[in-house]
């Protein structure tokens, strides 16, 4: 049987690429997807729109590198892209977040070139797409004003309401993916001030 939530949560998301490479990544196994923590929830897959700036081929792996405005990001293609692409493309790219020593690329699914009034609708629709979703301030390093408004207890507090699929998260995984000094110790003081419940040993859920 298919599951419709995973489904659901593997639609790729229109996004510009400073909130992926400003993102936290977060490496699953087995049929659980990767994926990276944004300010705007968590994408597995993406669709990002931008200009070709460098293609580079070495033997069976083809690296290309978009830039949206925003920032810019390595496509990596494991066999031979068949579309001509050049350098100045505007391209429509789908396909999965991955990372490597810290940085974050797409292994793309599908990539079409696109005209600039494409480019100029992907960017408008970012833009009300930002106007309207609820942004969850995961990011406490950016400024202290930020960080005395949301602290890092906050910060966890909305990387578990991310990462919860239902039936919680394991403390191990919130460690291991938010690097917050001593955040087991903030995990364990949200537990007893009630914020956060233990749904069973190392595994935590928040209360609705």
């Amino acid at each position: 049987m298919v599951d419709n939530t995973q489904i659901k949560r593997m639609t790729a998301k229109f996004v510009d690429i400073n909130e992926i490479n400003k993102g936290t990544f977060v490496k699953r196994t087995g049929w659980d997807p990767s994926g990276v923590l944004t300010n705007y929830g968590e994408i597995s897959r993406v669709n990002l729109t931008g200009l070709i700036v460098s293609i580079d081929q070495e033997e069976n792996i083809t690296t290309v590198i978009i830039d949206d405005g925003t920032g810019n990001i390595q496509l990596r293609a494991f066999e031979e892209i068949k579309s001509e692409l050049k350098v100045g493309d505007i391209i429509r790219v789908i396909g999965k977040i991955r990372e490597n020593n810290g940085s974050m690329y797409i292994v793309p699914e599908i990539i079409k070139p696109v005209s600039k009034e494409w480019y100029k609708y992907h960017g408008l629709r970012l833009k009300l797409q930002k106007l309207t979703s609820k942004k969850l301030p995961i990011d406490t390093n950016t400024g202290e004003k930020e960080e005395i408004q949301t602290g890092p207890s906050q910060t966890i507090i909305n990387a578990i309401s991310i990462l919860d699929k239902g039936s919680g998260v394991d403390i191990d995984e919130i460690v291991n993916n938010i690097k917050i000094t001593g955040s087991e110790d903030l995990i364990r003081a949200l537990i007893e001030e009630g914020e956060v419940f233990e749904v069973s040993p190392g595994r935590v859920k928040l209360l609705e």
